[in-house]
């Protein structure tokens, strides 16, 4: 077992090693034995050697059999699996396997306030004419295959302040906020993140008097202004904390990517900032709400440059040779080459939109916007769940992010894998709802 899958195992996520293996070793081992001995074991008498250690070569061969036997299993359990996908006609060709993880396990503990899902079967789930105040939501998140945790996720729902706002207004409820964030260096930067952003975020909304407020492009232009002027404030008080503890010299990086969405009945509000990612699926169809800040992008080698940075290739690009995405929250000593500014997009509301799939790098190193949105279409359906009910729990969307950080992991994710999925289908009655009643006040 390698060092990496050590390390997964020791934090709770399962690395499947193939019983089937040991026969083949076994087979491997008896070929080591000379003919002499063979023949002696044959005949019932016992060689009392001292079995030698194998040469390094013949470890070598070993491992790469061992090797070789895994991926075929996995290769005969992928086809099988995509054999209930091949009418959706995705590009994607392979289901790995996938370890088994408890299915709705969430990390969120410590993050905002999570609004609980209802479940199958009870009153909020059955009664067609209450819905739940929240959206149907699903967090996955696990260590991987590193020595410590550094990603957060936080859900409000609703926004904080905006309740009230929204409920003043009449618009019945407030916008909903979800968010991913994966820290670099240490989980501090991510963990203040998670505690404020949202926080401050609804501060600026209420300034802006925007909570759940009208539509068109000024009200975008102050989504633009609101989520700038949040992920600025989050900044500055974390450098605060950053200058204070630590000493002027040192250029150690600490700091944390973030994604953050927010979900009205008439749009989608999405701010980024680093290389985690948010996409939409629409009719089927991945929709990308963000874009990842690498150096190699060409407007962001530009940036740096331009303030007198510089990109070095050490493991790939890195800015400074140190930091292998170009924006993040924190970093102080990294400043200016690194951006704390998110680029923030808002997309109007559709009656085909689906869901939203929010994650960090360790799921979108190994897995294309297209193929996350077809699993995970896949298993809201209900259709993972009837092809494979050993390993599949449910359709909802916590089995959904569940199934996503599995297989991330089973391709190989060396990082930590953090996916919330948030359900859009059940918003359909509520924006029409909106609607009728902007329509009644006009």
């Amino acid at each position: 077992m390698s060092t990496g899958e050590a390390s997964a195992q020791d934090h709770g996520v399962p690395v499947p090693e193939p019983a089937a293996l040991l026969p083949l070793v076994a087979v491997v081992d008896k070929k080591e034995m000379s003919s002499s001995e063979t023949s002696a074991q044959d005949h019932g008498v016992p060689v009392p050697v001292a079995e030698p250690q194998p040469p390094a070569a013949e470890t070598e061969a070993t491992r790469m059999a061992a090797l070789a036997a895994r991926r075929a299993r996995r290769r005969r359990r992928e086809i099988y699996l995509m054999n209930g996908m091949a009418s959706s006609g995705d590009g994607e060709n392979a289901w790995a396997k996938r370890a088994r993880l408890a299915p709705g396990a969430s990390a969120s503990a410590g993050s905002a306030k999570v609004a609980p899902e209802p479940q199958q079967g009870s009153a909020a789930a059955t009664a067609v004419a209450v819905w739940p105040k929240s959206l149907s939501h699903g967090v996955q998140s696990v260590i991987g295959r590193r020595r410590r945790m550094e990603d957060k996720v936080a859900i409000a729902a609703p926004l904080l302040g905006a309740a009230a706002a929204g409920e003043e207004k009449g618009g019945g409820w407030a916008p909903e906020f979800f968010a991913v964030y994966d820290g670099h260096g240490a989980a501090c930067v991510a963990e203040a993140c998670q505690a404020r952003l949202h926080v401050v975020l609804a501060e600026e909304l209420a300034r802006l008097h925007l909570a759940n407020g009208g539509g068109g492009d000024a009200a975008a232009a102050r989504w633009r202004e609101a989520m700038v002027a949040a992920f600025a404030r989050v900044d500055d008080e974390v450098a605060a904390v950053q200058i204070a503890t630590k000493d002027s010299t040192s250029a150690e990086p600490h700091g944390s990517t973030a994604v953050a969405a927010v979900v009205e009945p008439r749009r989608i509000v999405v701010a980024n900032c680093g290389d985690c990612r948010a996409v939409l699926c629409r009719g089927g169809i991945a929709v990308p709400l963000s874009t990842d800040h690498k150096p190699e992008r060409p407007d962001e080698l530009e940036r740096i440059e331009a303030a007198g940075g510089q990109i070095i290739y050490w493991h790939g690009p890195r800015v400074m040779g140190v930091l292998a995405m170009s924006r993040s929250i924190g970093d102080y000593f990294m400043k200016p080459f690194m951006s704390a500014e998110p680029e923030v997009t808002v997309t109007d509301r559709t009656d085909t939109d689906e869901f939203i799939i929010l994650a960090s790098d360790g799921l979108w190193e190994v897995m294309s916007n297209e193929f996350a949105c077809k699993v995970a279409r896949y298993c809201l359906s209900g259709r993972a769940a009837a092809k494979c009910p050993a390993t599949v729990g449910g359709s909802s969307a916590g089995d959904a992010a569940a199934l996503l950080v599995e297989m991330a992991a089973a391709r190989g994710s060396a990082d930590n894998i953090s996916v919330v999925v948030v359900e859009l289908s059940r918003l359909a009655w509520r924006k029409k709802q909106a609607s009728g009643q902007q329509n009644g006040r006009t």
